[in-house]
Order: structure tokens, then sequence, then C-alpha cells
């Protein structure tokens, strides 16, 4: 273990990129200069203490990371609930011609009547495609954050996204397991645990609606969001620390204990995946693979008969569960995280942890999850 005095003054050889840490994958990491523009100085020197002008820009942008995570919340819930009000008034003005008057209950019977159809779901779709691409958009441009370089793609192979989804779908079989044994566990001890349920119903446009969003729209747009927005400026100082905390930002954005306990490994799987190709790509891709995997399973439940789906979620389970365990422990055993450098280090964690945004973004998601769970 090196001496404290070694870790002096840093001098370095790439000023874009001054840490000069071997393990992280070279120029994923938007330029350093854009925090420290001393940088760009013939013998500039980068302390083993980062200033409190760094600190300040560091927070900057962490903090601009966030804003923008609530403004995707935000501008998606205002076009949920305006689109939803707008689509009772008209029923209302359409039910109110057809008949005299209006039943005492007729609200709820409205809102019945949305979400059985393909009403509910094309709202959501439209309202989480708006949300998250304005705030991608609007975030790309307050963080000077290229578009296209978010698509580079080196190193891919059809092999290793076939790995990376045998992985995910792992990671997704194995923690609906925990997820089950906790909420069994809650409910012995007096816990009661809120499930929520989601009904197809027959065939037909609400299904079709649903598949957009889930396959398609959803993880399309999130990963731009997530694993190209965000993970990009929070991989400012550390390539480990942008994968770690996006992938708990991704965790707790789903609003949902069940949700985050397989939303965090996966983000560090996606995080990882999207930092090691420098693109979208495959997190892209393992992302659909995963929500797709899903709704054939609530497929599967809604319209197969009981006996029937009971055996072929088995033998996918089973199947999942033996080449997944394969694909994640050749994963484990041949990728790692980047480490971080001393440098890395004293400039992450309580620097990053200082950013008010960072604990409202938090605040906000943990509030809507209590509330949603409340009401």
């Amino acid at each position: 273990m090196p001496e404290a005095s070694e870790y002096t003054d840093l001098i370095p050889e790439d000023a874009a990129h001054p840490f000069g840490n071997p393990t992280e994958e070279p120029d994923y990491s938007p330029d350093y200069r854009e925090i420290v523009p001393e940088l760009s100085m013939a013998g500039a020197r980068l302390p083993l203490i980062p200033t409190l002008a760094e600190k300040h820009a560091i927070r900057r942008y962490v903090g601009l990371t966030c804003l923008t995570l609530l403004f995707a919340f935000l501008t998606a819930a205002s076009i949920h609930t305006a689109l939803t009000l707008l689509c009772r008034l008209l029923l209302q003005m359409r039910d109110s011609r057809a008949m005299e008057s209006l039943p005492q209950n007729y609200n709820e019977i409205a809102a019945k009547y949305l979400n059985d159809s393909s009403v509910s779901s094309a709202i959501t779709l439209v309202a989480f495609l708006c949300g998250n691409l304005i705030a991608f958009f609007t975030g790309c441009t307050l963080t000077r954050i290229k578009k296209a370089d978010l698509f580079r793609t080196r190193g891919l192979s059809f092999l290793r996204v076939l790995c990376y989804i045998g992985a995910a779908l792992w990671i997704q079989l194995t923690t609906s397991y925990l997820c089950d044994w906790l909420t069994g566990f809650l409910r012995r001890a007096g816990i009661s645990v809120v499930q929520t349920e989601i009904h197809l119903g027959a065939p037909g446009m609400k299904l079709a609606v649903m598949a957009l969003y889930t396959v398609l729209v959803a993880p399309v747009t999130e990963e731009l969001l997530m694993r190209g927005f965000a993970l990009k400026n929070l991989s400012r100082v550390s390539q480990r620390g942008g994968i770690l905390l996006t992938a708990f930002l991704f965790g707790i954005m789903h609003r949902d204990p069940a949700q985050f306990l397989f939303a965090f490994p996966l983000g560090i799987l996606l995080g990882y995946i999207t930092v090691r190709h420098d693109s979208l790509l495959p997190a892209i891709l393992v992302h659909m693979a995963v929500n797709a995997s899903s709704l054939l399973q609530l497929c599967g439940k809604e319209y197969l008969p009981a006996d029937t789906f009971r055996v072929v979620l088995m033998s996918a389970s089973l199947s999942v569960l033996a080449l997944g365990t394969v694909a994640a422990v050749y994963l484990f055993l041949t990728e790692r995280l980047p480490d971080n450098t001393p440098y890395q280090s004293l400039r992450g964690g309580r620097v990053t942890l200082g950013s008010p945004l960072l604990w409202a973004l938090i605040a906000a998601n943990v509030g809507a999850a209590v509330y949603t769970g409340l009401f």
C-alpha cells in the first residue's frame, strides 16, 4: 500500500481524463476539463484533495442530473394527470348527452372504464414517452452531452448480447423468488404487503398498447435517460460511482420495494455493459428482453389454462435458472466494475452526497411510493 505522501499533486498525461485509471474504459467519461478548466494549461496539476471550486463543479453536474430526472418525473406525472382529466371530461360529456342524469358513483364507473380499456395504457405510454424524451434532450443540452456519442458501440457481439440477456433474466428470476420469500415472511409476521396486480383483459387494443409501451417505449426512453444522460454525467469523476449511483436511482424511481430489489442489480448490469461497450445499444436490447419476458409471463397467466401455465412457467424458470446461472457466473468471473483511484475516491462519495438535489430526487420518489401504497 503506497504511503499517503506518495499521493501528492497529480500531473495528468491526458488532461481530458486526468486520473489515468487503467480499470476504466478509455474515453467514456466526459472531458474533465469541464469541471477543472485549469487542466487545459501547460503543466497543470490536480491536487489529491479537491478544491472548493472543483467540489462545486462536481455537485453542479450531479445537481443538473438529478434536476433533469425530477423534471422527467414531474413532466410525465403532469401529462398523465392532464390526459386522464381530459378523457374523463370527454367521457362525461358523452354520457351526459346519452343519459338524463349521471349516477352518483359515476366517477368510479368512469375510472374503471378507462382503466379496463386501452385508454389508460395509451395515456401512460404518451406521458412517459414525452416526459423521458423531453428530459433527455433538455438534460443533454444543459450538460453538453453529445447524443451521437451514446451509440459508438465497440466490442459487442451477438453471443455477448445473449450472455447479458441470460444474466438479466437470471437476476429477474432470483429476485422474484427473493421478493416472494420476503412477502411471505412479512405476512407471517403480521405485516400487510400491498402488491400491484395488472390485468390485461381480453386480447385486443389494450394488450397491443401495453406491449408497445413495455417492450419498446419504456426500454428505449428509460435507457436514453438513465444509461444515456444520467450515467454519462454521473461518471465524470468515476465510472464505478456513476454505475452504482445510476443503478440506485433507477431502482428507487420504480417507486416500489419489490421493483427496487430487481431494478438495482439489473441497473448495475445495464450500467456496466453501457460503459464496457461505450454504447446504449446493449442495455436497450437487454431491457427489451427483460420487459418482454415479464409481459409474456403476464399473458400466460391471463390467457392460458392454470395447469398449462404452471407447466410452461416451470419449464421457462428451469431454463433461465440453468442458462442464466452459467451466464451470470461467466460474467462474474471474467468481468468486474472499474476501481477508483484515491483521487477519484476523494471526489466521489461525500462530494456527490452533498448535492441537495440528489436528496430531493430520492425524497420525491420515496414520497411517491408511500403515497401510491397508501392511496
